[in-house]
């Protein structure tokens, strides 16, 4: 009995594991719930780190850690030294039952035993997971199995971390493009747009200043004619060819990486100065002539540049020298002509260039690339009929026609010359003249790959539900059975008069009713995810159920020394909705508001009313207890989300309760809110419709 018990526990833990880590959205998050619940007392391991990869640097840096005393996250370990590099070099779990006999082990311990699996993604290995015990020999298969599955649940969970972070990057990118297109189109004042690029450039790379320069000519040098967060007012700063990071740039017409400005012997005198770590300039081209430099600067000696930080900084260099020609050459009507041909013909996006009836006067080579089409075959064909079908032609002229009057942008899905279709990312601004509208710039970024990932991640979102669903089937058989025996031996117990026997079968079935709940909770909200949940709509008398709630929930309300007090009004009258849904509900609440309440009151106030909506039938649940900060409030409704660690502590708890709550009200038109006061108590108010039927069951929630 002791190893069946044993073994559901791990299993209940692994499965909270596995639900913890799918619901993080963030690395660092994914890293800290992966050791935190590992350090679960049901599967028995005590140190435990995880260390990811520096690309750049190829140390690995621990991003979290249990049980290490004065382990902080950022902790690097260089290449060549410690156990943890033979599993990521290797790809394979590796196991060290005595650390004492390897010479590259990092002392930790003065002795014990090591297991180090490795995080992989795409058949790369990103990290590892570091697990240790004080003892020789420590660790078991059972033990193996259980840490690469862990690793395994980390490195999707790490991997679609990465994937969102690319995605929203991306979409910055594009967002901060289309806003240097429409001041490039807008403004003609040459401060006013470098310094609006320059700032845009700033924020999407994360670095703290920089700069943009001109080339002059005659003098063949440069001006600096932009200066953000250097360290001083750079402006007017004059530099020769080859001088300094953007001389360098200029001269060679290449992009320069400096990882470390102050030990660079090519430093400017003009810069001397100044308080940089790292540098990166590159020079800003219209075809093969150089109009200036893009610099951007860093002061952490941690931040190492690298060719991502040089991919998104080239994006921003054909704008900028696009900015610096049109400011410096643009006087009339044919520089405005000019300023439009530089757009189409210089920028790494598919650009066209559309009269005021909506048919192409230009069109870049990518434009070209992307839909097939030759300038030839595009000049003059009306853009919207040129690349959609009838049946999405009225919302393409709707983006047109937007564009045309302010800065536009959406997704859409556009046909190639082919017959192909493109998911992509449009985005359009107005051209004016003089005052004068003239046209409309649109720009096309294909996004059919940045879909498939998102359908994929919310297909892994649906897979990982199935598999909570499943797996909790599969437990609660094996559960049902060891309550119903222990209830059977318990019976037998009394009559036996075998006290001792008694005490310990109650605590078993009592610890089998929490992890039924618990496994339930799962479901419950596994299917809801997944699209699965039904309700079942009948007549309800509200007074009836109230009785049988309170009736079920009284002896859990005296249980702390608290007193239920239910207030309604005399004719609440039925209502059509779920009743077994209605009751789980309301049962949460109380049940919540009487574990963080003592010696205190829990009310169930019940009223019917009539508003916009039609009527409403209100459950509200209010305490005296501990309640809880607004910012905690915030969190609540999540899945597995408590207060904080120290009231999950306390009082326990998996932070489902709440969670389930607010999906059934919406599955049921209706919603739950909470206010509270920090020790002074909660109020949760549940708001349904009367009358549920017609509500959308059997569809995902947003989550």
């Amino acid at each position: 009995m002791e190893r069946a018990s044993l073994h559901t526990a791990r299993q209940s833990a692994l499965l909270s594991l596995s639900a913890e880590i799918a619901s993080a959205l963030e690395e660092d998050e994914v890293c800290r719930r992966v050791v935190q619940g590992l350090h679960e007392q049901a599967l028995g391991y005590n140190f435990l780190g995880i260390f990811l990869l520096d690309e750049n640097s190829g140390d690995r840096v621990l991003r979290a850690s249990v049980g290490w005393d004065g382990a902080e996250p950022g902790i690097r370990i260089p290449p060549g030294h410690g156990l943890t590099e033979r599993a990521l070099v290797e790809a394979k779990l590796r196991y060290t039952p005595d650390v004492a006999s390897a010479p590259e082990y990092v002392p930790t311990f003065a002795g014990g035993s090591e297991v180090d699996v490795p995080l992989v993604i795409d058949g790369r290995s990103v990290g590892v997971l570091c697990v240790q015990s004080e003892q020789r020999d420590a660790f078991s298969q059972s033990d193996f199995e259980i840490l690469t599955a862990a690793a395994n649940q980390a490195s999707i969970a790490i991997a679609r971390a990465r994937l969102l972070v690319n995605e929203r990057r991306r979409a910055d990118e594009q967002q901060a493009l289309l806003d240097t297109m429409a001041d490039l189109s807008s403004a003609l004042e040459l401060e006013h747009v470098l310094q609006a690029v320059l700032s845009r450039a700033v924020t999407l790379l994360g670095v703290t200043g920089g700069e943009v320069a001109i080339y002059e000519e005659d003098s063949k040098e440069l001006v600096i004619a932009a200066s953000h967060n250097i360290g001083k007012d750079s402006t007017g700063t004059r530099l020769k060819l080859g001088e300094g990071a953007m001389g360098v740039a200029a001269a060679t017409r290449k992009p320069i990486l400096i990882p470390s400005y102050s030990e660079w012997t090519g430093r400017s005198t003009a810069y001397t100065d100044l308080q940089v770590h790292a540098v990166m300039a590159a020079p800003l081209l219209i075809g093969q002539r150089l109009v200036g430099v893009i610099a951007s600067i860093h002061s952490d000696p941690q931040r190492i540049f690298g060719a991502e930080d040089l991919r998104r900084l080239n994006l921003f260099a054909p704008q900028a020298a696009i900015a610096i020609e049109n400011a410096r050459l643009f006087t009339n009507a044919t520089r405005q002509k000019q300023f439009f041909e530089a757009v189409v013909e210089n920028s790494p996006v598919a650009i066209v260039t559309l009269d005021l009836a909506g048919d192409i006067m230009q069109a870049n080579p990518a434009f070209e690339r992307l839909f097939g089409y030759t300038r030839a075959e595009a000049l003059g064909r009306n853009l919207d009929s040129l690349i959609t079908t009838p049946e999405t032609l009225a919302e393409a002229r709707a983006y047109t026609e937007q564009a045309s009057a302010a800065p536009a942008a959406g997704i859409c899905r556009r046909r190639r010359k082919d017959g192909s279709f493109l998911d992509l990312e449009m985005g359009g601004v107005p051209v004016f003249v003089g005052g004068e509208r003239y046209g409309v710039m649109a720009q096309y970024h294909d996004i059919t790959e940045l879909l498939r990932a998102k359908q994929d991640a919310e297909s892994a979102s649906r897979a990982k539900s199935q598999f909570l669903a499943s797996m909790s089937h599969e437990l609660r058989t094996p559960l049902n059975a060891i309550i119903g025996y222990s209830e059977m031996l318990e019976e037998d117990a009394r009559d036996r008069g075998d006290a001792t026997s008694i005490e310990d079968l109650e605590k078993i079935r009592s610890a089998g009713k929490h992890l039924l709940s618990l496994i339930n909770d799962i479901l419950d909200l596994s299917k809801i995810e997944a699209g699965r949940m039904e309700l079942l709509i009948e007549t309800v008398d509200v007074e009836k159920a109230i009785a049988d709630v309170r009736a079920t929930v009284e002896p859990l309300v005296a249980r702390n020394g608290n007193r239920l007090v239910v207030k309604s009004a005399e004719q609440l009258g039925t209502m059509q909705t779920d009743a077994t849904k209605l009751r789980q509900m309301l049962l949460n609440l109380l049940s919540n508001a009487a574990k963080f309440t003592e010696k205190g009151t829990v009310t169930l106030e019940v009223e019917r009313v009539h508003d916009g909506d039609g009527d409403q039938m209100i459950f509200r649940v209010s305490d005296t207890g501990i309640g809880i900060t607004p910012e905690q409030m915030a969190r609540l409704f999540e899945a597995f989300a408590q207060a904080d660690a120290s009231t999950t502590r306390r009082y326990g708890g998996t932070g489902l309760g709440l969670a389930i709550t607010r999906r059934f009200c919406q599955l049921m038109g209706g919603e739950v809110t909470g206010a509270s006061t920090p020790g002074s108590g909660s109020t949760f108010t549940i708001r349904l419709p009367v009358n549920s039927r017609g509500a959308r069951a059997n569809r995902p929630m947003p989550q």
